[in-house]
Order: structure tokens, then C-alpha cells, then sequence
């Protein structure tokens, strides 16, 4: 498995870990604006973060091309 691909399976992973912890926290029930906003606010990093990844040059590629 790649690099390209371990950074995908974290950035699930992370994902995952971010909806259990506001789950347990109760967040879209009890603070729904806050709920929002830190989803968000995650989605938004995601793009940053592949955004400068994907500027830094052509060594991390999304797709496949052969």
C-alpha cells in the first residue's frame, strides 16, 4: 500500500473517530449549531489539506494514471 493510500485510510479513520467522540458527546442533539460548525469546519481542513497536498507537487496524485 502506498503512501497515497495510508493518508486516505487515516483521514477515514480520523473521520470516523471525529462522528463517534461528537456522538458520545451528544452534539447534534444538544448543541446542533456547534455540531455544524465543527463538521464544517473538518470538511473544509480536508480541502485545505489535500488542496496544499496536491500543490506541493505531482508526487500525490488522486487518481491513477498510467
Amino acid at each position: 500500500m502506498n503512501m497515497q493510500r495510508k493518508v486516505e485510510w487515516l483521514l477515514l479513520a480520523a473521520t470516523a473517530v471525529l462522528l463517534m467522540v461528537l456522538k458520545w458527546l451528544h452534539m447534534g442533539v444538544m448543541h446542533y449549531n456547534w455540531f455544524m460548525i465543527i463538521l464544517m469546519a473538518w470538511c473544509l481542513g480536508l480541502v485545505f489539506f489535500f488542496y496544499a497536498l496536491r500543490r506541493q507537487g505531482d508526487s500525490f496524485k488522486l487518481t491513477d494514471e498510467t
